[in-house]
């Protein structure tokens, strides 16, 4: 006799996706494996390029790189799976491969809001407190911090999983979303789930007030010290050190708040699910050109990389 734990990790689960886009599914998949092949390249990238450069072994730019590399495992866990379900026309996954999709979607959603909340303070340091930043805020300082981010990320998600192993469905399971949306998934539970969706409702308050309240005390902070700088070219140097993270802030709030406030009824369905698109598949490809795309230090590493492999290949000719 089969456990009912058993049985319910082996229900099947039907992803809608872009069931009534069809028609175009050919297309869609160009440009999604467009979208990933350069998320890929450019988060890739710039991870190589923190690691073999000098110059960029600094906090804002192992933390860049640490951010980067959860944009990559991010869009890694859910656009391989939605171009093989756009391409083969059928989405369907077993409840297990669902709860491991959603645990790594939450696992580095929790990581990178502890990254948003680091990277504003570092900005703090960095513009109010430039004399004392070596000594507050260090690369040493800065593994320790990511590798406690991943823990407590490993044991919230353990946690999480606890809970969704026991949830128990009726009826067929099918989720009108391009993966396995939590919310959506829960719909469909006919066992008690209260304390489920109370732990959930905690962590994404907290991933939403966490990073927003320290932009809004580091960037007060910063605008402050900021005003007080006498030249202009002073104040724009200071502004220009924070500008690409403040943008990425924005950008990531914006959607949290769009998100949020879209309803999920069939009205709306098409705009909450074409969001969600943009903030899973979009955003992780924005991200990276805007902390490196007026960045000097790293126009400069990539030089000096495309430098060494050109001396390389030329070495190999001979």
């Amino acid at each position: 006799m089969t456990h009912p734990k058993n049985q319910t990790l082996m229900i099947e689960i039907w992803i809608v996706g872009f069931e009534n886009l069809s028609a175009y599914k050919f297309p869609l998949f160009l440009f999604l494996l467009a979208i990933y092949i350069f998320t890929c390249f450019e988060n890739l990238l710039i991870i190589f390029l923190v690691n073999k450069s000098p110059h960029l072994h600094s906090p804002m730019y192992f933390l860049i790189s640490n951010f980067t590399f959860c944009q990559f495992f991010y869009t890694t866990n859910l656009v391989p799976r939605m171009l093989h379900d756009l391409l083969s026309g059928i989405g369907v996954i077993s409840y297990l491969g669902c709860i491991v999709q959603l645990s790594i979607l939450g696992g580095v959603s929790i990581v990178e809001s502890f990254l948003y909340v680091m990277m504003s303070y570092d900005r703090y340091f960095a513009v109010c407190q430039p004399l004392r930043y070596s000594a507050l805020i260090h690369n040493r300082l800065c593994l320790y911090l990511v590798i406690g981010f991943w823990l407590i990320s490993s044991v919230i998600e353990v946690a999480v999983y606890y809970f969704l192993i026991n949830v128990e469905f009726c009826g067929p399971v099918r989720v009108n979303h391009f993966h396995c949306d939590f919310t959506t998934l829960m719909v469909f539970a006919c066992s008690d789930i209260a304390p489920l969706m109370f732990l959930i409702v905690v962590i994404s308050s907290v991933l939403s007030a966490a990073p927003l309240v320290a932009a809004v005390l580091s960037y007060t902070f910063i605008i402050i010290a900021v005003l007080r700088i006498k030249s202009s070219t002073g104040r724009k140097k200071a502004f220009s050190t924070c500008s690409s993270h403040l943008l990425v802030l924005g950008i990531y709030f914006a959607m949290m708040f769009t998100l949020y406030v879209v309803p999920r009824n069939n009205k709306y369905l098409q705009v909450y699910k074409g969001m969600s698109f943009i903030y899973l598949s979009v955003t992780p490809l924005i991200n990276p050109i805007i902390y490196t795309l007026r960045n000097q230090d790293f126009h400069k590493a990539l030089q000096a990389a495309i430098s060494e492999m050109k001396q390389y290949v030329i070495v190999r000719e001979q």
